[in-house]
């Protein structure tokens, strides 16, 4: 599959690296296939050239244009729609990035709500952001992933952990919001584009089924899946020979 791969689509929290520590079956496979290498991540604290970074001090050579990040993207979606008054969750690399950006960020009576991986969450942000969707600000969500994984096989709570605390004060949050990484189709066309390449002659490799897996699938991509990842969830779509 490799071999027949014009593209390679990599994912990153425990597949190229863990704690942003690049592991050596990652370098190797990065510095054997480099010029067809795109990184997308569901990572929402970073930008594309903090990755740049890391893997150039491994001795990769991956261009920032080569690497797409839910949260990045989350922050062009908003940027694009000229919402007057955001709200975000966010980090400050993150919420300084949005300024850069454009995006017209308030504390109080927001039109949207963006969020993203808060490491500062806490009781009073989970009760004005609750009460700004129930008032009827549309709300983006970078990724739903609830977990991502941490050195010493350590749990690192994510976005959707923070998603699941915000729905079950308001349910109905959930019918109008737009989630913007995968297994939805933003991040793996952003990377076939740039690559020049078709779904079709491209494989994604990651370790979550549910977000690498079935996302490479609904968007004619083949995955790999790697590490602790279970089979594949949707039956008759998967041919056996890429469950594992």
């Amino acid at each position: 599959m490799l071999g027949a791969a014009k593209g390679i689509l990599l994912d990153w929290d425990g597949c190229v690296a863990v704690n942003n520590r690049v592991m050596a079956s990652a370098r190797k496979l990065i510095a054997q296939h480099a010029e067809r290498i795109a990184i997308i991540s569901n990572n929402s604290t970073h930008l594309p050239a903090d990755f740049a970074e890391i893997l150039e001090e491994n001795g990769l050579a991956v261009p920032q244009d080569r690497i797409f990040l839910a949260g990045v993207e989350a922050v062009r979606h908003v940027a694009e729609r000229g919402a007057q008054r955001v709200l975000m969750l966010c980090s400050p690399k993150m919420r300084s990035y949005a300024r850069d950006m454009g995006v017209p960020l308030v504390r109080d009576d927001p039109d949207m709500v963006v969020l993203m991986r808060d490491a500062r969450f806490t009781y009073a942000k989970l009760e004005k952001v609750a009460n700004a969707l129930r008032d009827g600000a549309a709300l983006v969500v970078a990724n739903a992933d609830r977990t991502h994984p941490g050195a010493g096989d350590c749990l690192v709570p994510e976005t959707g952990a923070l998603l699941a605390a915000l729905l079950a004060c308001v349910p109905d949050a959930e019918m109008g919001m737009t989630v913007i990484g995968k297994p939805g189709p933003i991040l793996f066309a952003r990377a076939c584009a740039r690559l020049a390449i078709k779904p079709q002659d491209a494989v994604m490799i990651g370790d979550n089924p549910d977000t690498d897996g079935e996302g490479a699938l609904a968007f004619g991509i083949r995955p790999i899946l790697v590490g602790g990842a279970s089979p594949l969830r949707i039956g008759h779509l998967v041919d056996p020979a890429f469950a594992n």
